[in-house]
């Protein structure tokens, strides 16, 4: 039996109409599945990040100057960690972050590491004169050399924040330090790309999900998340977003 034109016009307009119903459930989906892939990096880094601190009883330095085989002077946090995530180098690598160039251990071209970034001074400055509000250790008043955060250091480890979804970097093959690594994570937390949100490991290893106004809000209760003695140091408030 043959269909009239009006009764194909109607059977498109009803296919069109359920893909228009289909498609943002479908989309939805698939970006709750990038993002638990992405809570699953963290949560390795973060164990990683674990096993590294109960060995050395300090946490890494954000870039420390060292030999390394990838050529360059510098050795990158996540590049301390990645023989306590069994050297996978995609636990490094969000899969929601698809413009991102593959992570490759060096401080030269391309960048380090685009799609996680490493708590380096709380809600304070990198890097800064004394010690910091972060991970990173800061600068010795009497030596002025970097030292390392010792793991006692941070007070509330399980609501300590570590290393968080990071906005793409980009740049010329002149970059220095002062732009690799902005002056503290809040300011390079977005662009939110799990639904406006972003995932965080902390210290002990767990992981969360946030809305960027969340991660970003300016309150007590959130801004002592990211520093180490669990402070909120309100007077560091105006470096951030």
């Amino acid at each position: 039996m043959a269909f009239t034109l009006i009764e194909l016009l109607v059977v498109i307009a009803i296919i069109a109409l359920l893909a228009a119903l289909l498609l943002p459930t479908l989309a939805r989906a698939k970006a709750a599945g990038l993002s638990a892939a992405c809570k699953s990096n963290l949560h390795q880094i973060g164990i990683a990040l674990k096993l590294y601190t109960d060995e050395s009883q300090k946490y890494p330095l954000a870039a420390a100057i060292e030999a390394n085989s990838a050529g360059s002077p510098y050795v990158l946090w996540d590049t301390k960690l990645l023989r306590f995530a069994s050297g996978n180098r995609d636990v490094f690598v969000c899969p929601a972050n698809k413009t991102a160039p593959r992570w490759t251990n060096s401080l030269g071209w391309p960048m380090p590491n685009s799609s996680y970034g490493y708590n380096t001074a709380g809600t304070g400055r990198f890097p800064g004169a004394g010690a910091s509000l972060g991970l990173d250790g800061g600068y010795s008043d009497r030596t002025a050399s970097t030292v390392c955060l010792a793991e006692h250091q941070v007070t509330i480890p399980s609501d300590m924040i570590a290393v968080t979804d990071i906005q793409v970097q980009t740049g010329s093959r002149d970059m220095d330090l002062d732009d690799i690594f902005p002056i503290n994570l809040l300011a390079e937390l977005g662009p939110g790309r799990h639904n406006q949100g972003a995932n965080g490991a902390f210290c002990d290893g767990h992981v969360e999900y946030g809305k960027l106004v969340v991660w970003l809000q300016k309150s007590d209760r959130r801004k002592q998340r990211w520093n180490n003695d669990h402070r909120s140091h309100p007077e560091t408030w105006s470096n951030n977003p």
